[in-house]
C-alpha cells in the first residue's frame, strides 16, 4: 500500500490517502484497493475498492506518492 497525497486547487488543502494505486480518466481520479489485499492487478479473481474520487479540475494535479 502507498501514500498519496492530493492537493485541492480551490483552497490549497492537501489529504493523504493510503491506497494501492489510482486510476485518472481525465475527468476524475480514483484511488483504491485491490480485492482481497495484496491480490495481483492481472488476476481475474482481483477487482478494485474505490475509497475515494475526486474531479479532476478539482485538484493541482496528479496524487503523489510520499514516503
Amino acid at each position: 500500500m502507498t501514500r498519496f497525497r492530493l492537493e485541492f486547487v480551490d483552497d490549497g488543502s492537501v489529504i493523504d490517502v493510503d491506497a494501492d494505486d489510482f486510476d485518472d480518466d481525465g475527468e476524475w481520479i480514483a484511488l483504491y484497493n485491490y480485492v482481497p489485499p495484496g491480490g495481483d492487478p492481472l488476476s481475474p479473481g482481483t477487482s478494485k475498492e474505490v475509497l475515494a474520487s475526486f474531479e479532476r479540475a478539482s485538484l493541482a494535479g496528479p496524487p503523489r506518492p510520499i514516503g
